[in-house]
């Protein structure tokens, strides 16, 4: 058959990676979803032209049309006579077809405005070309050779068919171009020998060549900037990459097709790749992102090859067949939106008049639409759009005059990668709810009751407005009194309020706390009932030391805790000696401030007691407060004798007291202070006529007497004290002596002129220690002369003194002998006492 020779510059010189370039026509909107059955016994390859909107199908060997359907699917015609066509490929420019006729031989070439074969390039005898692409201002195109191996050939601008030798191939290759790349695959069971060219120039220069993960290809494609090769195969997991520079792997992102080995590949001219395998259609987007997944009914898959982009941006066109063997068209014009969900959270608290915000968020498999504009609408009113955050969140805020329950509705339009989404959200708006806490006192007494409290929101939510009052009763619980104080103002910042009263009395007191509520909030009350403690004053009474009597004098006192109530009054008493047991009894006013002036003239003089009580009130206590005044009295004078001066031991003294003028007191009273000894009252009894009064008293010591006089109205206490010396009892004995003479009457002891007579000395009371004498005395010449005096003996226990009298010449002589008790200064009880005279005589 004779080729119809035509150029193929201006198909293939607009020819840039996976870039389209349309001229004169305008790519039809993206299609709806549908589905649409194919009149196909075979499948092998589909090729979209968008822009005369037309679909193109292969079935392969054993064939003998290519059917054209319209962008829906609906046929428009099928080109006959393109034997065996299998592998199918558009120029640059969209205005030729080029078909891999394997059953003819060649390669067709088609006008795709006429839908009429415009030239055919033989291939050679038996050449079977299954695959075609175009790039490098050439098609390319893989064919067997006549040992039945394979290899790659090309139709340059001329129509001039060339069969280079690029690398070794088995089989036909499988071939793809983009961006100025050839990629070139053949199946090694679980791997792929992979080729790939540098084709810019019109001659294949070698880029990579080398056996890599793959397997049967279903799909072979290079991105539009030449610089990847994806690679599609049922022995692979998923989508397999490699840089087209060295075949080395590329997969910065796994290309997932649900685990079986993926039947079909397209990559979009924005790098959005399909991939389709048993578990349905997965997107990605060229940086690997997951878009969408695409789930076909069951038994339904995608054909090998079966998937290719519109030049819309857009639609993506798969032929799938189901488990009757049936193909049909599915047009998928959202493929590339991804499911986007919006969720909505309710605002934590929504009340009238109060801003309120409640968020949400806008979720998606891709890419987030940041920036995207959302619709909001309030029961169907349209609000202000809102605008999605870089993470997806948002948020709204409304404010509300009136309580009540509104529907808000946020809705999403979509873009040309999601799928619009909308969600709705009941909001109720309603009053919050308040509370008064029990308050913090800081003080509560009769005249200051101060306390604070707070004006809680319900969850501290909802700013309080500025002015917000709270009105406050108070009501004394033992009168039922109530009375209404001065609302107090709340501080916005902090719901703080502070109350201070003066209640003016002691008792049980309710505080009623009330806010009425706004528009924001709900009303309250509150109750606090506090026992107030009367105050316990101190009274302080100022009063002179001394005063004249029958003169006024001034007292002044005060009561603290003021102010007092009118009229209040002390009652002022004064116990003075006239005044014992029923003191003079007046009042005196309390002013305001709780001062108090006490004046009095007293006629009594003494140590009076002023004492000043106040008998409390309604917020007092009693209080009491006493003071000494000495009103002067005139001098009296008191004397006290005794009728002798020194007393022998246990000697009798009569004492007695005089008093001088007085004015109606005439009492006095006698003590007897022994040494060493207790205070003990003599008599007390009224003086006679001359003002004396008399009293005995034994003396074994040393005694001071006193006179006492208690003083009366105008006369003054008056003491007289004297002291009386007594003497020690001294008993005494001469020892030693053979019989005994008298002498004129007096009895002598007689001693051996050979004997020293012994003296014994023994006082009462006891003196042991103190001081003993003894003295000698010899009569002669008619008369007693002192012979010697010893020096002192320090009397022994038993308070005795003992001595021996040496005599010489002393036979036929008189003498005696006697004892003398000498006090030491440390011994004031008693005075210095001489003993009687012991006689004495000696003989041979």
């Amino acid at each position: 058959m004779r080729l119809k020779q035509v150029s193929l510059s201006a198909a293939i010189s607009v020819v840039a990676g996976l870039t389209t370039a349309t001229v004169g026509l305008t790519a039809p909107a993206a299609l709806a979803d549908s589905t649409a059955a194919l009149p196909l016994s075979h499948y092998a390859h589909m090729v979209a032209d968008t822009a005369h909107q037309h679909l193109f199908f292969s079935q392969g060997a054993g064939s003998t049309g290519i059917l054209v359907t319209d962008l829906s699917g609906t046929p428009v015609t099928t080109l006959t006579d393109e034997q065996g066509a299998t592998g199918l490929a558009l120029s640059a420019d969209g205005s030729t077809l080029y078909a891999a006729l394997a059953d003819g031989d060649a390669v067709a070439a088609v006008d795709t405005a006429t839908l009429t074969e415009s030239a055919r390039y033989a291939t050679g005898t038996g050449s079977a070309p299954v695959s075609v692409a175009v790039a490098g201002g050439k098609v390319w195109y893989g064919y067997e050779t006549s040992d039945g191996k394979g290899a790659i050939g090309s139709v340059d601008a001329s129509g001039t068919v060339s069969t280079p030798s690029l690398s070794h191939w088995s089989v036909p290759p499988l071939l793809a171009a983009g961006g100025g790349v050839l990629a070139a695959e053949e199946p090694l069971q679980s791997l792929s020998h992979v080729a790939t060219f540098d084709v810019t120039s019109g001659t294949a220069t070698a880029k990579a060549d080398t056996d890599v993960y793959g397997g049967t290809a279903t799909g072979l494609q290079v991105t539009g900037d030449g610089a990847r090769v994806l690679l599609a195969a049922a022995q692979q997991p998923a989508l397999e990459t490699y840089r087209t520079s060295d075949l080395l792997s590329g997969n910065s992102a796994p290309y997932y097709t649900g685990g079986v080995g993926p039947a079909s590949l397209a990559i979009d001219t924005d790098g959005t790749i399909a991939s389709a395998g048993t578990a349905g259609l997965y997107v990605y987007a060229g940086s690997g992102l997951a878009e969408n997944h695409i789930p076909f009914p069951a038994g339904t898959t995608v054909a090998p090859a079966g998937l290719t982009w519109g030049g819309d941006g857009t639609t993506l066109y798969a032929v799938t067949r189901d488990s009757s063997g049936a193909y049909t068209l599915d047009v998928l014009g959202s493929a590339k939106l991804t499911d986007t969900t919006l969720t909505l959270n309710p605002p934590q608290y929504a009340a009238p008049t109060e801003q309120f915000t409640f968020t949400g968020a806008l979720a998606t498999r891709g890419l987030l639409p940041a920036g995207a504009a959302l619709q909001v609408t309030r029961d169907g009113e349209p609000l202000p759009d809102v605008t999605v955050g870089a993470d997806g969140t948002f948020g709204i805020s409304d404010t509300l005059p009136d309580a009540g329950e509104y529907t808000y509705q946020v809705s999403y339009a979509g873009d040309a990668t999601h799928r619009a989404a909308t969600a709705t959200q009941k909001v109720y708006v309603a009053r919050l709810s308040t509370g008064i806490a029990f308050p913090e006192f800081d003080s509560a007494t009769p005249h200051s009751v101060v306390f604070r409290d707070t004006l809680s929101t319900e969850l501290r939510l909802g700013s309080l407005r500025e002015g917000t009052e709270v009105d406050i009763t108070r009501t004394n619980e033992d009168t039922q009194e109530t009375v209404q104080l001065p609302s107090v103002t709340v501080d916005p910042a902090t719901t703080e309020f502070t109350v201070t009263d003066d209640p003016k009395a002691a008792g049980r007191f309710t505080y009623h706390l009330s806010f009425a509520g706004d528009a924001t909030h709900e009303p309250t009350t509150s109750d606090a009932t506090i026992q107030i403690s009367p105050y316990a004053p101190a009274l302080t009474l100022k009063a002179p030391a001394t005063a004249t009597r029958a003169a006024a004098l001034s007292l002044t006192g005060t009561l603290g805790d003021a102010p007092y109530p009118a009229g209040e009054t002390v009652t002022v008493t004064r116990t003075d000696a006239a005044h014992t047991t029923t003191p003079a009894t007046w009042t005196a006013p309390v002013a305001a401030d709780g001062t108090i002036t006490v004046k009095d003239t007293p006629d009594i003089g003494g140590a009076d007691t002023y004492t000043v009580s106040y008998p409390g009130d309604a917020s007092h206590q009693a209080a009491t407060a006493s003071a000494i005044v000495q009103v002067s009295r005139a001098k009296s004078t008191v004397t006290v004798t005794t009728d002798k001066a020194t007393y022998a031991y246990d000697g009798t003294a009569t004492v007695t007291a005089h008093l001088g003028t007085t004015y109606n007191g005439r009492t006095v009273s006698l003590y007897a202070t022994p040494a060493g000894g207790r205070k003990t009252l003599l008599k007390t009894g009224t003086v006679d006529s001359k003002g004396n009064l008399k009293a005995t008293y034994k003396l074994t010591h040393t005694t001071t007497f006193t006179a006492s006089f208690a003083g009366d109205y105008r006369y003054a206490p008056a003491t007289a004290t004297h002291s009386a010396a007594a003497q020690v009892k001294i008993a005494e004995k001469l020892g030693s002596y053979y019989t005994s003479t008298t002498y004129s009457g007096v009895t002598y002891r007689v001693y051996h002129h050979t004997v020293q007579p012994q003296v014994v000395g023994t006082v009462t009371p006891d003196k042991s220690g103190q001081c003993m004498k003894f003295q000698a005395q010899e009569y002669y010449s008619g008369a007693w002369h002192t012979i010697g005096t010893s020096s002192c003996f320090s009397m022994t226990p038993g308070s005795t003194g003992v001595t021996h009298l040496i005599l010489t010449h002393a036979v036929n002589q008189r003498f005696r002998v006697r004892t003398e008790y000498v006090h030491s200064t440390k011994d004031t009880s008693n005075a210095d006492t001489w003993g009687g005279w012991l006689y004495l005589t000696v003989r041979n």
